[in-house]
């Protein structure tokens, strides 16, 4: 939770249930202002299971009852839907955070034709498996996935690996240095004062990246690690028939 106050900003909330009424609402809020001092709620609202509410930070979901005493951290399933009700409000949460970010803090590699699939990788310049993908990008996009690079330097900030993602994406053609990046080990340190990689990489962890590359699908799903690009455009496609 380090992180979360400084990205909330960024999210737009979901809410398709009921609000909480005015004294469950005080309730909740009071008791995860113990839990969380000084940061508000998303949302509170009507959990599928009576007398339990969900507590929205972002992607972060947290059911409570309606007293405010007993909290669980999880995932809640439908049994009969055979769906993953908080992965559902996850995935959701997540297109929302990162449409809110924006694509000029992006680093695209657009579909050649037509777009069938799009793409969010977050990425680490020292990641070998992420080298793997990037030296895969024609033939994704000939396959017609556009790929869409958020940094995500997995040794944190600050460290080497941190001012290499920000002298790629502060490079005056960030994806002729992305390029050269990986297929050189070539970096020309820049610097920049709109430099978007430490919001990039507080928005990971919020989204739950833990490690790269980490795949975000066009409907929220994540799908951590490395697939080659024919193995992944089959996956895509079995996965938007799917829906």
């Amino acid at each position: 939770m380090k992180y979360l106050l400084p990205v909330l900003a960024l999210l737009l909330t979901v809410s398709v249930s009921a609000q909480a009424d005015t004294a469950v609402d005080a309730k909740i809020r009071s008791a995860m202002n113990e839990v969380l001092p000084g940061v508000v709620p998303d949302t509170i609202v009507a959990a599928p299971i009576k007398g339990l509410y969900e507590v929205a930070y972002g992607p972060k979901l947290f059911y409570v009852s309606a007293d405010g005493r007993y909290l669980f951290s999880g995932d809640m399933y439908d049994l009969k839907q055979h769906s993953n009700l908080t992965e559902a409000y996850r995935s959701k949460a997540r297109v929302q955070a990162i449409d809110a970010l924006g694509k000029k803090a992006m680093i695209i590699y657009p579909a050649r034709g037509k777009v069938k699939h799009t793409i969010t990788v977050f990425t680490d310049l020292d990641c070998p498996y992420c080298r793997r993908l990037h030296e895969g990008m024609k033939e994704m996009n000939d396959l017609g996935i556009t790929v869409r690079y958020l940094a995500f330097p997995r040794a944190g900030i600050p460290s080497s690996s941190y001012d290499k993602a920000a002298s790629i994406w502060c490079a005056p053609d960030p994806a002729k240095a992305m390029d050269i990046a990986y297929d050189d080990d070539k970096i020309v340190p820049h610097t920049c004062a709109d430099n978007p990689v430490k919001k990039e990489y507080m928005l990971g962890e919020l989204l739950g990246v833990t490690g790269t590359p980490s795949i975000v699908l066009a409907d929220g799903t994540l799908l951590p690690g490395y697939l080659p690009p024919k193995r992944l455009a089959a996956l895509l496609n079995q996965h938007s028939s799917a829906q």
